[in-house]
């Protein structure tokens, strides 16, 4: 008995993990967030390509910072190819954020032009909560509603990479802070 069961979680486990490769790395994590907003991963150039033509895309917020691989010159170039403004915004996803710098993510994301693309490395942990500043602040979604993007659809799993909580503790303490101005 035990070895079916073994057997089963194991097969689970393994068809999970397909799946989030899958999406991950082949479609890009990419995920509407709200109107003209955008998340996922770090999009290989035919991805990148695909749905800056397929959505208008006209601002890509990239949370990893500037870098010197390849997949980060792709993305300048494909945005310079289309005109689009794009903004790194180097974010960790192992540092808690104060209510000083979620709140100037918070004036980027409304002085970007619409429609933009949000992305990290796997779209999963910062694109996590700045896409949930984002339904919060700026859509007047419910803390509940905008903390639905902190989901193991995108990959945000803190109970298996513990460092990564520090992105929902950056989330709630700006709604604290926030709720506080009131």
């Amino acid at each position: 008995m035990f070895k079916k069961i073994f057997k089963f979680t194991a097969w689970t486990v393994s068809l999970i993990t397909v799946v989030a490769v899958v999406i991950i790395h082949i479609l890009g994590n990419f995920y509407q967030v709200n109107d003209g907003v955008y998340r996922s991963g770090q999009l290989n150039k035919y991805n990148l390509e695909y749905y800056v033509q397929e959505y208008n895309i006209k601002t890509i917020i990239n949370l990893r910072g500037k870098s010197k691989k390849d997949i980060y010159k792709d993305e300048i170039s494909i945005a310079n190819k289309y005109n689009i403004k794009h903004i790194d915004y180097k974010l960790s996803n192992k540092v808690f954020l104060d209510y000083n710098k979620t709140s100037e993510i918070i004036q980027l994301l409304k002085d970007a032009k619409k429609p933009y693309l949000i992305h990290c490395a796997g779209g999963a942990d910062r694109t996590s909560l700045v896409s949930a500043l984002y339904q919060y602040e700026i859509a007047n979604k419910s803390i509940d509603e905008a903390k639905e993007e902190f989901s193991l659809l995108y990959g945000h799993a803190p109970f298996f990479r513990k460092h990564v909580i520090a992105m929902g503790d950056s989330f709630d303490n700006y709604v604290k802070n926030k709720i506080k101005e009131k």
